[in-house]
């Protein structure tokens, strides 16, 4: 059975993790009163640590790779997600459709079902599979 201090505990744990504020709305991000305005509407905004990982919306008729982004607290572009083709041998490289997020394991996907890995603190691609 848990105690009051434990769940006050588990709480404020709970609370720091989200600790970044900001806000959003279609190709603006405010952080810190720091605007960032990007060059596609913004799809998702997840937090891993103290980094803000946005992926942006890519319209099918824009040529835009490399869309995701990390945005430290003080609201400033730490990274940008490292081009899939210096890591891997891909042909015809697609803009990241979706953004997951599993504590701090960081997974983008493309249209066609390839999933990769990043690394949360610089952007860094390590891994890859096919979603089926």
């Amino acid at each position: 059975m848990l105690v009051i201090s434990q769940i006050q505990d588990l709480y404020h744990e709970g609370v720091n993790k989200l600790s970044i504020k900001f806000s959003q709305y279609d190709k603006e991000l405010v952080v810190e009163n720091n605007k960032i305005v990007f060059d596609q509407n913004i799809r998702y905004v997840k937090e891993v640590n103290d980094t803000l990982i946005v992926l942006l919306e890519i319209p099918n008729n824009i040529r835009y790779l490399n869309n995701v982004f990390g945005i430290n607290k003080n609201g400033e572009i730490k990274w940008r997600i490292q081009s899939v083709g210096d890591v891997f041998p891909i042909k015809n490289q697609l803009p990241f459709e979706n953004l997951m997020v599993n504590g701090t394991d960081i997974f983008v996907s493309d249209f066609y079902g390839r999933s990769f890995s990043i690394n949360p603190t610089n952007g860094e691609i390590f891994s890859s599979d096919v979603v089926r």
